[in-house]
């Protein structure tokens, strides 16, 4: 819309309208009916699109047209850093504090964080961290790893070939339209079935809702389904507060297969939009709220390792004795956890005894190292047996607080 320059007896001045000067002798100028009708009708045009009935007396009808239309619309592509909306953590696979692979075929439970993975008829399963080779367009957005299910042992009689993720509270979408998208691959055509379960923590019986059955193919693919989130009405919850909506995908059971996944997102609403990436920091903090280690990010929590970056430190000076003559160290945790968290102790050398504290010239280890004191937002570590030579002294630790 502009002004009707192209119209000569408008009688614009500069382009733009002019009343009369009767002193001047200059007359006004002339609207012509195409133009004002087509102002009215741009007018119009922005009302009705609102959803609004134009009414002829009612001037605000355009300010209300703007601000609806201005809204947030669920079915529109927008950039996904506009709102939060996956509650599910760390679902591009990026953090992996525990280590890249779980440490042997017959040992399941969490290795990227928030992700459980969990076996049983006598399987054999490696669970990995892969990376996606540069510049690859398969999965789109350059994701940098995914996590592969590699079974080597079939197993026989098994009921639960899982990877799953606790989503804390069983008010998550309760009653709510919910959108599951993931990308996924198979060594061969295979079915998986994904499920959310709501878990009252110990109170009512838990809720099974099956999102889909969904086939894999050997190539990358996008797989996404709508399912409707039981209410919670007249559930009861148990008293441990740790109640969740569980996110699971069953696998095929007593079979060899390679299962990758990668970005895994569950959304609110009826439609599947673009995965939501968040900054690593801001997703290492949620996944800290559950699990933090004090090593580095790429080193593996355990007695084998010889890293004391990060290492809880005490120093025992010449002349302490007795309790004094012990190390100590305070922990605050960088994330307050969840829940009161599970501490578990690591020497910072593959010399001496495991789940001590060692000394810096990794010649002596404590006796009794234990944590105490624990809270969800810290820890202290101390020992309580003999008094050792003074020494500067390290020790590494986890702390769990996973659903």
């Amino acid at each position: 819309m502009d002004y009707p320059k192209s119209v000569p007896s408008a009688g614009l001045v500069n382009g733009k309208f002019v009343d009369e000067n009767p002193i001047a002798g200059t007359p006004g100028s002339l609207i012509p009916a195409s133009w004002g009708n087509a102002v009215t009708q741009e007018i119009v045009n922005a009302i009705d699109a609102a959803g609004i009935s134009p009414v002829e007396d009612q001037n605000n009808q355009l300010t209300l047209a703007i601000k609806e239309l201005a809204k947030l619309d669920p079915l529109q592509a927008f950039p996904v850093q506009v709102y939060r909306k996956n509650h599910v953590i760390n679902g591009n696979f990026d953090i992996w504090q525990r280590g890249p692979a779980n440490q042997g075929t017959n040992i399941g439970g969490y290795v990227a964080d928030r992700f459980r993975c969990d076996w049983n008829g006598n399987a054999g399963v490696n669970i990995s961290r892969q990376n996606f080779t540069l510049g690859q367009t398969e999965v789109p957005n350059e994701p940098r790893f995914f996590l592969r299910w590699q079974q080597v042992m079939a197993g026989a009689g098994a009921n639960t070939h899982k990877i799953s993720q606790y989503v804390e509270s069983v008010r998550t979408l309760a009653g709510k339209l919910a959108t599951v998208t993931f990308w996924a691959k198979s060594d061969a055509e295979r079915n998986i079935t994904v499920t959310v379960t709501q878990f009252f923590g110990g109170g009512s019986e838990s809720v099974v809702t099956t999102v889909g059955v969904f086939k894999l193919t050997t190539t990358w693919a996008r797989y996404t389904a709508t399912v409707k989130i039981p209410s919670i009405a007249g559930k009861v919850l148990g008293g441990a507060e740790n109640d969740s909506l569980r996110l699971a995908f069953d696998l095929p059971l007593n079979v060899l297969q390679t299962i990758d996944l990668a970005q895994i997102q569950l959304e609110e609403g009826a439609v599947s939009t673009p995965f939501e990436f968040r900054a690593p920091a801001e997703e290492l903090m949620l996944c800290q709220r559950y699990y933090e280690k004090t090593l580095r990010q790429d080193i593996q929590p355990g007695d084998t390792s010889s890293f004391i970056a990060g290492a809880l430190i005490s120093i025992v000076m010449e002349g302490q004795a007795g309790s004094s003559s012990q190390p100590l160290a305070q922990w605050s945790f960088k994330v307050e956890k969840r829940t009161t968290p599970s501490i578990a102790l690591y020497r910072t050398s593959q010399s001496g005894t495991v789940g001590q504290w060692r000394s810096g010239s990794d010649v002596i280890s404590s006796g009794n190292a234990r944590p105490y004191s624990i809270s969800t937002r810290g820890a202290w570590v101390y020992n309580s047996d003999v008094a050792v030579a003074p020494q500067i002294y390290y020790i590494h630790a986890t702390a769990d607080a996973e659903l």
